[in-house]
């Protein structure tokens, strides 16, 4: 049994700008959603970027790092830009495994921070 399939003229027509709207939000978001580049430094980024900076000295023990990604990540949730948010994140997930995956999620935050266009207070 084979099945015919005909579209008509209203059905390509609702293809066709189904189509476009498709390609328009993909142009519209920067690409396909790969590496988006360092992001715009916004009040938020500034803030979480500010408090990781004052409190990175400090944050020794497990505990005292946990509190510091808290703190970095609430505060760069508010902000638009994905490399800040995505880098505090990372940080909250290795504040308790250890010096070295602090350090390099350390490293990963200023980096994002200062490709964005922070510095150091």
């Amino acid at each position: 049994m084979k099945l015919k399939f005909k579209l008509g003229r209203p059905q390509i027509i609702a293809l066709v700008i189904a189509g476009l709207a498709v390609v328009a939000l993909i142009a519209s978001r920067g690409g396909d959603g790969g590496d988006q580049g360092p992001g715009t430094l916004d009040n938020a980024a500034v803030r979480a970027c500010d408090q990781f900076a004052a409190g990175q000295g400090a944050a020794r023990s497990n505990s005292a790092r946990l509190s510091l990604a808290d703190k970095v990540t609430a505060e760069a949730a508010k902000s638009d830009n994905d490399p800040v948010r995505t880098r505090s994140m990372e940080l909250g997930r290795n504040a308790d495994e250890g010096n070295a995956a602090w350090r390099t999620a350390s490293g990963n935050l200023t980096r994002a921070c200062q490709e964005a266009g922070w510095s150091a207070p």
